[in-house]
């Protein structure tokens, strides 16, 4: 993908960002070579890697088991809370 002046112009627009004719040609020759060294790691073959979670039917696994080991402190939280309704925090409507 080649990334040309207009694009980084497009991009600055959309994050509402100023960017002088000096940062636009910077940032289209900084954002290609990212480009270029993202398209060098696709070409890597990974296809004899094993993932991050191994097949778990051998007991190999990496994820670990979601348990609550401390909780359930609902009055001691919403103590110092300026003001709570049925066990949650009430804040002041704002709407602008």
């Amino acid at each position: 993908m080649s990334i040309d002046n207009d694009l980084v112009k497009k991009i600055a627009n959309l994050a509402k960002i100023e960017l002088s004719a000096n940062d636009i040609k910077m940032f289209s020759k900084q954002i290609g070579e990212i480009i270029g060294l993202m398209n060098q790691l696709n070409a890597v073959d990974i296809s004899d890697v094993p993932g991050l979670d191994a097949d778990s039917s051998k007991g190999h696994t990496n994820r670990t088991e979601d348990i609550v080991k401390d909780g359930n402190y609902i009055e001691l939280i919403l103590q110092n809370a300026p003001e709570s309704k049925e066990g949650f925090f009430t804040v002041k409507k704002v709407i602008e």
